[in-house]
């Protein structure tokens, strides 16, 4: 696919107001992290025009975001509030996040002891006024987990940060799985066909030597360390919030099956089509180096948008086969 033979086309909704002006927009989505978001960015030549824009929005506006070509289509790339607007070089930006803005709102402090995963999870979603399932793989539970003046978002936060799960918002639903648990679409890439550039490095799993040091506070006060992996590498650290053997011996194990395989690391860039979203698989073929081909799990995607056309950069993550 060649890009030059297609027409690019937007529709962009905030609040009451469908955008007329166009600079560019970039759209950035992970399984990795809480948020997804985009940036709009208004053109610094049409400014009074963008500034009466600007007038017309506010925080919390609602915002919908589908872009395409027009010979297949536009796809709804994003859908979720205007966060903030900023004015930095000449440019007017509009700063969006998806669902995840709704949990920015503080929650009732409370000591919870002996509480579930899952259990948390629907005390935040309930916390925060929002009517979302949960969907939660884990089924752990916290000796002791306290809410100090915390918005729901800050206690999604730890979570993820001390369990290492892909976390996020689908549809009307909080998930939370260890990573590659959830997957969606399969998409294929040929990097001869439908590759523009790519950022990759293919490493054998033997030249990758990591030690997973598991760390949890146990109720004494003490540490409790479970390690997993191999010497005379790269040491990593992370914190348990449970400190069960097995949980932190499989929490290890994770975090080495992440880090090390036979495959490609970094990124590839494609047009708009195909379609692709963390937590797909993508399948690559190098007619060059077939050994090389294989599939994997994608971490994150970048999808920016202009007048001189689309992108998508795709982040991978660990081999899948």
């Amino acid at each position: 696919m060649r890009e030059t033979m297609y027409t690019m086309i937007y529709d962009i909704e905030i609040g009451n107001y469908k955008l007329g002006m166009l600079d560019k927009v970039e759209v950035h989505k992970s399984v990795e992290q809480l948020s997804d978001t985009a940036i709009i960015t208004l053109p610094a030549a049409q400014y009074n025009n963008a500034l009466e824009v600007e007038n017309k929005l506010k925080r919390g506006d609602a915002v919908s975001i589908m872009f395409g070509y027009k010979e297949s289509g536009m796809e709804g790339e994003f859908s979720g509030w205007l966060q903030r607007i900023s004015t930095d070089g000449g440019n007017i930006k509009l700063h969006c996040e998806d669902d995840m803005f709704l949990f920015r709102k503080e929650i009732p402090n409370e000591v919870l002891k002996k509480v579930t995963l899952e259990t948390l999870l629907n005390k935040v979603v309930t916390g925060c006024g929002l009517d979302l399932k949960v969907d939660c793989s884990y089924s752990w539970t916290y000796d002791k987990f306290v809410i100090n003046n915390a918005t729901g978002y800050d206690v999604l936060k730890k979570i993820q940060e001390e369990c290492g799960a892909d976390t996020y918002l689908c549809g009307d639903t909080l998930h939370v799985h260890p990573p590659g648990e959830m997957m969606d679409e399969e998409r294929f890439y040929d990097l001869a066909v439908n590759v523009e550039e790519e950022s990759l490095t293919y490493r054998r799993a033997a030249d990758k030597k990591i030690k997973v040091v598991v760390k949890a506070l146990l109720p004494d006060g003490t540490v409790r360390e479970v390690e997993t992996g191999s010497t005379g590498g790269e040491k990593i650290e992370i914190k348990s919030p449970t400190s069960d053997e097995a949980s932190m011996k499989a929490r290890g194990e994770l975090e080495v099956k992440r880090r090390t395989f036979d495959g490609y690391e970094g990124s590839i860039t494609g047009w708009l089509i195909p379609m692709c979203r963390p937590a797909d698989s993508v399948t690559l073929r190098d007619k060059d180096y077939p050994y090389k081909d294989g599939t994997y799990f994608v971490t994150s995607v970048t999808t920016e948008f202009s007048k001189e056309g689309g992108k998508r950069k795709i982040d991978l993550g660990f081999r899948l086969s």
